[in-house]
């Protein structure tokens, strides 16, 4: 009879225990490669020329559930001790092949959570497509001196501005809008742009003050939007300009030099006067239409009067409407295809086979 070394022994039940240890893990890595190579393919077939987009990156960080779920599974769970008696352990313990495989229901379970969180992340594809619309460059031109405080206007004139300018912007689709203030100095606040949302919180944001406000000059404020006007590759640019109309202040241009340069690059510019033609403390008139009308004259523009919100309102739908557009190639991105679906539906599968796993030959008692 030959003796075992019991060192030997022992090196051996130790190497077995570790690769005991290691095998589910060794499983989870080969069928979640597997697993991770066929579905990378169904993305790249499906994806086509653009790239995929996650819809919802951070829900990844739930993916560190399926480390939780394993170290329970394969370490924590044996540790539990059996509270029955048994006369026959061949009955309820497996061998061979089968015990090696007991952890798969477990390895389902994981590989099923995994893929349960690549579907909650929503890979979806984009496809870029071109289109003709009909757009227009234009420049709003807004009086922020302090005469705008006048309250013949719901509210005072500016505020009355304000809520016309958010309403037309609420309705603008193609059109490209940029916003320059003025009251003694003048200023670009948004350089022409597709985006309404973000101009039009710019316009709620505005206040009495954000330009030197004693002295309006009329004539700088335009001059800066024909500026920017003229970098603008439209064959349709128009300036709104709204104010009171009273000129009193000039740092470089006057209203009749700024209106001859709108005249020279073909800018019309249409004037809106902001405020009722009435009688001030002094015997002076509150607003001056004069100025207004020569500038929109000399451009080929048109004058509006608003002496209520609703003439202010209808004066802009009004001026709008007569506006000549221009064809613009439009390019945007729209959503093509949601791939979460197959994610989803190998979750179900993985579940559904564990549970017919772990409830015939791979049941574990207890």
């Amino acid at each position: 009879m030959i003796a075992r070394d019991p060192r030997t022994s022992r090196a051996r039940h130790l190497a077995l225990r570790i690769l005991r240890a290691v095998w589910p893990w060794l499983l989870v890595a080969a069928l979640g490669a597997l697993g991770s190579f066929v579905m990378n393919r169904y993305l790249q077939a499906a994806r086509g020329a653009e790239p995929i987009v996650w819809h919802s990156k951070r829900v990844f960080v739930l993916l560190a559930a399926c480390g939780v779920v394993g170290l329970v599974a394969f370490h924590l769970h044996r540790r539990r001790a059996a509270a029955m008696g048994f006369s026959q352990v061949a009955m309820i313990t497996s061998r061979g092949v089968a015990a090696w495989l007991s952890d798969l229901p477990a390895v389902l379970r994981i590989l099923a959570i995994a893929a349960l969180v690549v579907g909650l992340a929503r890979p979806e594809t984009f496809r870029t497509v071109k289109h003709e619309v009909d757009s227009v460059d234009i420049i709003l031109v807004v009086d922020m001196s302090k005469s705008m405080e006048d309250p013949d206007m719901p509210r005072d004139r500016m505020d009355a501005a304000q809520r016309v300018i958010r309403r037309f912007l609420r309705r603008n689709t193609n059109d490209r809008i940029g916003l320059v203030i003025f009251g003694q100095q003048a200023m670009l606040q948004c350089p022409l742009t597709h985006d309404s949302k973000m101009l039009e919180q710019i316009v709620a944001d505005l206040t009495i003050g954000d330009v030197p406000e004693l002295g309006t000059a009329i004539g700088d404020g335009l001059a800066l939007a024909v500026a920017q006007l003229r970098r603008s590759d439209a064959k349709s640019k128009v300036v709104i300009l709204l104010s009171d109309g009273d000129s009193n202040w000039v740092t470089r241009f006057d209203p009749e030099q700024a209106s001859a340069a709108a005249k020279a690059e073909h800018i019309k510019v249409n004037t809106v006067l902001v405020g009722r033609e009435e009688s001030d403390l002094l015997g002076g008139m509150s607003v001056n239409p004069a100025t207004l009308m020569t500038m929109a004259e000399t451009t080929g523009g048109e004058f509006y009067r608003a002496t209520d919100y609703e003439s202010f309102d209808r004066g802009f739908q009004t001026m709008r409407s007569k506006l000549d557009s221009s064809k613009r190639i439009k390019t945007e991105r729209i959503p093509d295809k949601q791939l979460f679906g197959p994610f989803l539906l190998l979750a179900a599968a993985l579940i559904f086979l564990e549970l017919v796993l772990s409830h015939g030959r791979l049941r574990r008692l207890p």
